[in-house]
C-alpha cells in the first residue's frame, strides 16, 4: 500500500530546502534562496509558495525545521538566527491556516540529529550530539535513542555560551572566517588545500575553538557520537586533526578515547528527521488519548 506523503522542511538564514518523504526516503527536492531580510508576512507567504511547488494531492503534512527555538507544542518560533523579523512567529498556525495542513515545527538542528541517528541507531548508538557548522553553531542532543529538547526547546545550544570577545557562535561557524581571516570558509578551503599556509592556520586555528565547545557538551552530556554537519563541515578534512590534538588535553581521558567524531554523509538528515519528528508526535498524541 503506498504511503502518504510529508512536505519536509529545512529553514536557514539564506536558503530553504524542501523535500517530499514517502515511505522512508526523500522523493524529491528543491532549493530556494531565502531573504532574511524579508518582513514576516511576506517570508511566510514565500514559504507558503514553496510548499504549494512540491507538495502533491496525498500530501498530509508538513514538517520544518528553523534555526531557533520552539515552543513544539505550539509551533511558536522565538528569535530566529539570522532571520530579523522573526522574533514571535505562530509559525504552526500561520501555516496551516495558509495550506490547511496539519504543520509540526522544530529546531533545524534537532531534526538534523534525528535523522542521523536514525542511520546509527542499527549500531548501538544511544547518545548522540548533532552540531551544524553553518551561518551559525546549531546543535540537537538525542539521548537513549530520544530527542531530548529541554522545557524551552534550549537544550545543547551551545552557540549562545559566551567566549573570549563574543560567543561559540562566532568562532565555531562560517562567520569565524569572514570575520578574522576576511574571507569565505570555501574559497580558504580551497586554498588550504593547495597549501596556502594562512588558510592551513585559519582552519588549525578553528579546530581548536570547536575544540573547546565541544568540550562544554562532554562535560554535560558525554554522547557516544558527535556528528558534524553544515557547510563548514565539508571542510572536516582541515580541522579534524586540529580538532582532536585541542581534546587531547581534556580532563576525563576515557571520555576523549571512547568518543567518536564523524562527518555527517546524508544529503537529507534534516528533511527526513523533520519527518519522523512529526510521526512520533503523532504516535505520542494517538498513546496519551489511548490512556
Amino acid at each position: 500500500m503506498k504511503q502518504l506523503s510529508i512536505v519536509a522542511i529545512d529553514l536557514g538564514g539564506t536558503k530553504i530546502n524542501l523535500g517530499l518523504y514517502r515511505n522512508g526516503v526523500i522523493e524529491r527536492k528543491i532549493y530556494k534562496p531565502f531573504d532574511a531580510q524579508m518582513n514576516l508576512p511576506d517570508s511566510i507567504a514565500f514559504i507558503k509558495t514553496c510548499i504549494d511547488e512540491i507538495k502533491v494531492e496525498d500530501t498530509y503534512a508538513i514538517a520544518i525545521g528553523v534555526p531557533s527555538i520552539v515552543d513544539v507544542k505550539q509551533g511558536i518560533v522565538f528569535d530566529a538566527v539570522n532571520i530579523k523579523s522573526w522574533t514571535t512567529v505562530t509559525l504552526k498556525s500561520d501555516l496551516e491556516a495558509l495550506t490547511h495542513l496539519p504543520v509540526y515545527v522544530n529546531n533545524d538542528v534537532n531534526c538534523f540529529v534525528k535523522g542521523e541517528h536514525l542511520l546509527k541507531v542499527s549500531s548501538g548508538v544511544e547518545d548522540m550530539i548533532g552540531l551544524c557548522l553553518g551561518t551559525g553553531l546549531g546543535s540537537g542532543i538525542v539521548l537513549q535513542n530520544k530527542l531530548y529538547e529541554g522545557h524551552n526547546g534550549c537544550a545543547g545550544e551551545v552557540g549562545g555560551i559566551p567566549y573570549l570577545d563574543g560567543t561559540f557562535d562566532e568562532y565555531c561557524s562560517g562567520n569565524f572566517f569572514k570575520t578574522h581571516y576576511q574571507e569565505c570558509g570555501s574559497v580558504l578551503a580551497e586554498k588550504a588545500r593547495q597549501g596556502d599556509t594562512q588558510a592551513l592556520l585559519a582552519f588549525d586555528e578553528f579546530g581548536r575553538h570547536l575544540a573547546t565547545a565541544i568540550s562544554h557538551l562532554l562535560l554535560l552530556v558525554d554522547p557516544q557520537v558527535i556528528v558534524l554537519g553544515g557547510s563548514v563541515a565539508k571542510s572536516f578534512d582541515l580541522f579534524i586533526e586540529p580538532l582532536w590534538r585541542n581534546l587531547a588535553g581534556f580532563q576525563y581521558k576515557s571520555v576523549i578515547d571512547n568518543l567518536i567524531i564523524i562527518q555527517s554523509t546524508q544529503e537529507d538528515s534534516a528533511l527526513i528527521g523533520a519527518a519522523h519528528l512529526y510521526m512520533d508526535s503523532i504516535t505520542t498524541a494517538l498513546l496519551l488519548e489511548a490512556v
